[in-house]
């Protein structure tokens, strides 16, 4: 099951609007400009990442070793719900042979489920297939610790499913990323922006009133649904100081004096 929230002009509101007017700035432009530096901060709390990310500092879509992380994760998870059924010249039994070459999955249950010194027994037997992997997750995406394993075949199979896992890792951040994209930030990393196309990111941008949404639909956007309301304030504070820092430079270039 996935993941999506919506986000509209909140930080927007009367302190940020009254030193936009005394600025002169363009409300439409500034409310984009934040909703997009807010897409980006929420694509860099969402997994992967090494530890938690701070909201503070350098907008970025990730920190460093994000990637390694996902990748790392990816491939805990597909081990604790696939299991192989181990390579062909590894049975000495001719019948196990035989029934891993024509994929007789009842005939491999059967066999392991009281086979001595297997830690196979008792499991189901299937021919892979990333569905059956997909099964296993839950609704954030992950395998769970005492998850009970399928064990799978063929052992090809199975290693172009995990090929196919690990290639999927940055889907979740993607999806918000696309929106702030779609919101003037810099594109992201290609491990995060190649899977555009494989999400969905809604953005609408309106003038009168200045209102920006986003909307974004994805699994593993459960940390940053979490966060919102924490990343929301956190930008609105920094909107703020920025806005104030730059009323003052203005005062003192045209010679009043500030504090």
């Amino acid at each position: 099951m996935s993941k999506s929230f919506s986000v509209d002009d909140t930080l927007f509101r009367a302190q940020a609007k009254k030193l936009i007017r005394k600025l002169k700035l363009d409300e439409p432009t500034v409310v984009k400009e934040q909703a997009g530096l807010l897409a980006q901060l929420l694509t860099k709390i969402t997994p992967p990442f090494k530890s938690f990310p701070k909201l503070r500092g350098k907008a970025t879509y990730a920190t460093g070793g994000s990637k390694g992380a996902g990748i790392k994760s990816v491939k805990v998870g597909f081990n604790r719900a696939i299991l192989r059924i181990g390579k062909l010249n590894s049975w000495k039994d001719k019948g196990m042979r035989a029934a891993i070459r024509r994929g007789d999955t009842d005939f491999l249950q059967k066999r392991l489920e009281h086979m001595p010194g297997s830690n196979k027994h008792g499991l189901r037997v299937e021919k892979y297939s990333d569905n059956i992997r997909n099964k296993q997750r839950n609704a954030r995406g992950r395998v769970a610790r005492g998850t009970t394993p399928i064990v799978a075949l063929q052992n090809v199979d199975v290693d172009r499913g995990l090929k196919r896992a690990v290639g999927n890792v940055g889907i979740a951040k993607a999806s918000l990323a696309s929106a702030a994209f779609k919101l003037g930030r810099p594109k992201p990393p290609r491990w995060i922006s190649q899977h555009f196309s494989k999400v969905r990111s809604r953005v609408r941008v309106s003038k009168n009133p200045a209102i920006a949404t986003f909307k974004a639909t994805a699994k593993g956007l459960d940390v940053a649904a979490r966060n919102l309301i924490f990343v929301e304030k956190f930008r609105m504070t920094a909107m703020v100081k920025n806005l104030e820092k730059l009323i003052k430079f203005n005062a003192k270039k045209a010679g009043f004096k500030t504090k």
